[in-house]
């Protein structure tokens, strides 16, 4: 009796299989008393399930996965048409300094002499010549040899002073003004990533990583870095309040003075990167650089150079060496390095 009462205190009581059946079933019942679930039910449709499962599996094996068909850099008639195109150019079909810039793909024509068909491959090529630009077309035949003659289309290219407003760059905070301390640390970097002075450049960008270098690219004298928009960018620390942070990006324009034109005067061209910049209402310091566009999505010190730091004094002036392998250290924003 005393075993009896402790066991329907506890909320459980010894299977009777004489008075409760099957034991699955009580414990089935038990289980909807509790969570209103008839589980036992629930069991069979759940292994019904799983078996009809399994069995779809089996008699639909999935796919095995199939490479990636390779890409032919070097297909039938490609060389042929280079070469075809250069002894055509030769003769003065498209102006004097005609000279082939690329190829730029294949495609192919099927064509018929009433007793068989032949394959033709039609190699599209860009060439570069004082009469402009031109998109050359050349047909080639499985035998290397060309089919009629190459057929040409003038590039309407806009003129390098012809720059579109594409506008600055998304999901920033809010627009920043450039301050004098601002302008003045960005014309510093112009000077030293223009010029020739590397360990100028590379205390400029103060990389916390000792032996982190920056390449000077040798170009000539900057006569002019001009800031021609900013914004604080949504990264470092934020004040959502004010909309600003101490990460910003900048859009520079840096004019460059070039030794000598040829006739001896000094010819100019400008350049435009996309900076990034630390703590841009306070010491400014500039992080890194890249083309326009890419302000947002620099990484900080991604314009590393490659390799060991030169030693001082070797007279490295930004030409790219062969231990570096002629990488560019400006980078191109996307901070590989």
């Amino acid at each position: 009796m005393r075993r009896k009462r402790i066991d329907e205190d506890a909320g459980w009581r010894a299977p009777d299989p004489k008075r409760d059946g099957d034991p699955d079933r009580q414990f089935s019942r038990r289980a909807f008393r509790l969570t209103g679930l008839r589980l036992l039910r629930w069991q069979r449709w759940i292994a019904i399930m799983l078996l009809l499962i399994v069995a779809y599996l089996m008699s639909n094996p999935p796919d095995a996965s199939k490479p990636a068909p390779a890409t032919d850099l070097d297909p039938a008639g490609r060389v042929e048409s280079w070469a075809l195109t250069e002894q055509w150019l030769a003769k003065g079909a498209l102006g004097a300094d005609a000279r082939i810039v690329s190829w730029n793909g294949q495609s192919h024509a099927t064509v018929s002499d009433g007793s068989k068909d032949m394959t033709l491959s039609v190699n599209t090529l860009i060439v570069d010549s004082a009469a402009g630009w031109w998109r050359v077309r050349t047909t080639v035949t499985p035998d290397g040899r060309l089919s009629g003659w190459p057929s040409v289309e003038r590039l309407g290219l806009a003129g390098a002073d012809d720059r579109g407003d594409t506008g600055m760059w998304k999901d920033t905070l809010g627009q920043l003004t450039a301050s004098d301390m601002l302008d003045t640390t960005v014309r510093k970097w112009a000077d030293a990533f223009m010029g020739s002075d590397s360990d100028m450049l590379t205390v400029l960008v103060n990389d916390p990583d000792p032996n982190a270098w920056y390449r000077a690219q040798g170009l000539g004298k900057v006569t002019a870095a001009t800031i021609d928009g900013g914004a604080y960018l949504d990264k470092g620390n934020v004040d959502r309040n004010e909309r600003r942070s101490d990460r910003a990006a900048l859009r520079a324009t840096v004019t460059v003075a070039h030794a000598d034109a040829g006739d001896g005067s000094a010819a100019q061209s400008q350049c435009s990167y996309d900076l990034l910049v630390a703590d841009p209402d306070g010491t400014p310091r500039i992080l890194a650089w890249g083309a326009p566009g890419t302000g947002a999505t620099l990484r900080e010190h991604g314009n590393r150079a490659p390799g060991a730091r030169p030693a001082s004094g070797s007279g490295d002036t930004g030409a790219p060496s062969e231990a570096s392998g002629g990488s560019d250290a400006s980078g191109s924003g996307d901070g590989s390095r």
